[in-house]
Parts: structure tokens; sequence; C-alpha cells
């Protein structure tokens, strides 16, 4: 029986331990071994029954990055993979497949001497980096060379493959495998709580947008577009994040805090985002555009900024307007909310998990060919 393994950080309700455990999911239902590997004890997501969940911590946390090779850092996490090669091979084998998620974790595992290993980078790295690389560019750039370039790198958009390409030139075998979407979950949790009335909301009477308050997802120039449309729907923010006070202050000074609902994190968001009317996604940049998929999967139109990575790749240019055009975002929404069928992008059939999933080990398969023919 083939063994798949996904290393990760910890299981936070983020995309990418969403990809995880729907991928892990889907492995299972396929008959294989799947083992999932965390640093942290965090565990905010459930798992299938069939998957296996392990914890191997790392001692140090270490607040400040330090990317000097030879750096205490480095060294602690050489130590860190060999416990989780140790680990692996003692109690759960040897894999045919190892999906390693989250920088950090490519990181240790650039020191891993376990075969079968695949980076999946869900970002772009030079937008991850742009901090780094403008303060450190060379150091940066080895330190990134040294990471990638020690296994097969598989990436949740073209654009982000391009972009890693471009940015570290040709150090491994790269492929984009889009993210998992599976549609079956998503439109089961939609029938769950919340209902959208204990919200005071009516059902295709609301325009939504789900994103952690953050400078990337461009909630500014969303409220800005939004206070020069024709505001028949209001507008519901999910998540929470740092910024939401000064998004919150935004719409009183646009005048439009009585149309503009704050909802904070929903720990299920599916029925809120069944019902909208219309999803507006305003992001600078994207790994893939995650929500997108999960509107499609529940027939909810989309628009989006134009945003590198992602978008584009997923919706026609009709639904899509270029970062910072607020004028041209104003009057996107009130096109596309006068005539939202316009707007309805069926799910592509091929981002469902077994897809996917199929995908993985038929790359893992190709890399293990390509390395006996050496």
């Amino acid at each position: 029986m083939p063994i798949i393994l996904f290393i990760l950080k910890a299981l936070e309700g983020r995309g990418a331990e969403r990809m995880v455990t729907t991928l892990a999911s889907a492995y299972a239902k396929m008959g294989h071994s799947v083992h999932i590997l965390c640093l942290e004890e965090t565990q905010d997501m459930p798992l299938d029954a069939d998957v296996h969940y392990h914890i191997v911590p790392y001692d140090e946390v270490f607040s400040e990055q330090d990317i000097e090779p030879n750096s205490k850092q480095a060294q602690a996490y050489v130590a860190v993979a060999k416990r989780i090669d140790e680990y692996v091979l003692s109690q759960i084998g040897r894999p045919n497949l190892i999906l390693a998620n989250i920088y950090k974790v490519n990181w240790i595992m650039a020191y891993s001497q376990l075969p079968n290993i695949v980076n999946v980078l869900h970002t772009a790295l030079s937008k991850q980096f742009q901090q780094q690389l403008s303060n450190q560019p060379l150091q940066t750039i080895n330190h990134l060379r040294m990471v990638y370039g020690a296994h097969p790198c598989s990436c949740v958009s073209e654009g982000a493959r391009k972009d890693l390409n471009s940015l570290l030139g040709d150090i491994t075998q790269t492929t984009t495998i889009y993210n998992p979407c599976d549609a079956a979950w998503i439109q089961s949790q939609a029938a769950q709580i919340p209902r959208i009335e204990s919200f005071g909301l009516r059902d295709k009477h609301y325009m939504i947008h789900v994103a952690s308050f953050d400078t990337m997802k461009g909630h500014r120039d969303l409220l800005h577009a939004y206070a020069k449309t024709a505001r028949t729907l209001p507008l519901v923010l999910v998540g929470k994040g740092k910024l939401e006070a000064e998004i919150k202050a935004l719409a009183f000074q646009l005048k439009i805090s009585d149309r503009v609902r704050f909802l904070g994190f929903q720990s299920n968001p599916y029925p809120i985002i069944a019902s909208a009317a219309l999803m507006v996604l305003t992001s600078k940049f994207e790994g893939f555009g995650y929500v997108i998929v999960e509107a499609q999967a529940l027939g909810v139109p989309v628009i989006s900024t134009d945003c590198p990575f992602g978008p584009r790749e997923l919706l026609p240019a009709k639904s899509l307007i270029p970062v910072g055009d607020i004028e041209g975002l104003a009057m996107l929404i009130d096109q596309a909310v006068d005539n939202l069928t316009n707007y309805i992008v069926p799910l592509n059939q091929q981002l469902l998990p077994n897809h996917i999933a199929q995908q993985y080990l038929e790359f893992g398969v190709a890399l293990n060919s390509s390395d006996k023919n050496d």
C-alpha cells in the first residue's frame, strides 16, 4: 500500500492546511496509507479517521529568521530534519510521496535524507520575501536556492511557478498543481449553521468579501470603490486581523458604515458565502485565490482584482480589474450587480480532490523514474 506523508508546521485553519486535509482525505479514499506530521500541536482542522496524525516537535522557536548557512537556526533545523527522518523511517515507513508545505518546513526538509520529497509552494516567493530581497538580496537568493533547490517544487498557480523560476533560475524540477476544491464538502458545510438570518442578512441581498484584515487583501481599495457604487447591496466583510479597526474607521469616514457589515472570523463561512449575490476579491497578490473556487463550488458570481498569481487562471477577463483601479472596480461591481448570472463561472472539474491527488502522484512517479534514469 503506497505511503503518502504530508509535513506541516501545524493544522491551523488556513489555505495550506485546508489543502493538506482535503488531499489527505482523497488519498485515504484511494486506499493509500496517509500520514500528516506536524511540528506543533495546534489543531484547528478535523481529520478523517483514516488519516494518521503525528507530532515531531521542534525544540526552539526563532522569532527572527537567521538565514546564514551556519547560523544557530540552520543548525537547529538540521537536527529537526534528522529527528523527522528517524521518526518517519521507524514509525511510518518509507514514503512513496512526501509533500512538504510552508517555507519553514521546506527549509527544515532541505536537510532531510528521506526519499520522494516535493516542496509545495502556496504563494509567490518574490512577494513572500519582498522585504528580505530588498534588504539582503544576495544572502536571500542563496538561501532560497538552498531551500528550494534541494527537492522538486510544485506551485499552486502557474504565476507562482514562473515567479520561482525567474527569481531563482532553473535550480530544480517544477510543476503547477492547483489547490484541490472539495466541492461536495463545501456544499455540505453551506447547508449547516450559521443561518444568515442570525446576522440580519437576506438571501442574495448582499455582496461578500472573505479575507483576513491584512494589507495584501485590499480592504481599503474595496471600501473606496464601494463608496463610488450605487450601493444597492450591502457589503459584508468576513475575517479578522490587525487592520480591522482601521477599516471600520474608514467606513465611517466614507459615510458608508450603514451599508458595510463586519462579521468577524467565521469558522464556517460557507452558508454566508452561498447566500451572497456576489463575491468580490480585492487582493494585491494571491498564491492561488482559494475563495474564488469556493464561491464557484457554491454557484456564486465572482469578480476580482487581476492581481499577480491566481485569479486570472480561474476567471475570465471580464471578471477582472487591475489592482488599484478604484473607479474601474466600482464600475465592475455595479455591472456585476446589474447582471449577476454573467459573472457565474462553473467550477473547473479538474480541481476536484481526486484529480489533484492523482497529479501529485504522477509528478512523484515521473521524478522517481527520472532519478533512476540519471
